[in-house]
């Protein structure tokens, strides 16, 4: 399957308010502090933003897809820029002294599981979502709604 732009953002977005938000619950409960509901609400938003060029240079792929070890990498840089913005520039809901072996810890947690659930039991839960591009909610024509 390679997704598509709208398709990654479908994806992502249920994946993080589902099981994002359940491991960053558990950690909120563990650690008694809110602070890692922040941390999944910025790896969204940035994931929404780092998802375009992402898409456009698949685009120059001739399968249109990447490896899986370039999706680690790229969750890498992800979590590192968000620390760094949080730590360095500050965001708002985060503490600028966030200790980054937790923040690792549940950034990690949050990305393996979403990553995992969606190279296995996505597959059977929406099974259309294979065939359309990792659209959650695939696009019908109103010619194939008849």
């Amino acid at each position: 399957m390679t997704p598509t732009l709208i398709g990654r953002w479908q994806t992502r977005v249920a994946l993080l308010a589902t099981i994002g938000t359940a491991i960053s619950l558990l950690f909120a409960v563990a650690f008694g502090s809110p602070v890692f509901f922040a941390v999944l609400a910025y790896v969204a938003l940035l994931g929404l933003a780092w998802d375009v060029p992402y898409s456009y240079l698949q685009s120059f792929r001739w399968e249109r897809d990447w490896p899986p070890a370039f999706a680690v990498i790229a969750a890498a840089v992800e979590g590192l820029i968000i620390y760094l913005v949080a730590t360095r520039v500050g965001l708002p809901g985060l503490p600028s002294d966030l200790p980054p072996g937790l923040f690792a810890i549940h950034y990690g947690a949050v990305w393996v599981t979403t990553y995992l659930f969606a190279q296995g039991p996505m597959r059977a839960l929406f099974p259309w979502w294979r065939f359309h591009g990792g659209r959650i909610w695939p696009a019908v024509s109103r010619s194939q709604r008849r």
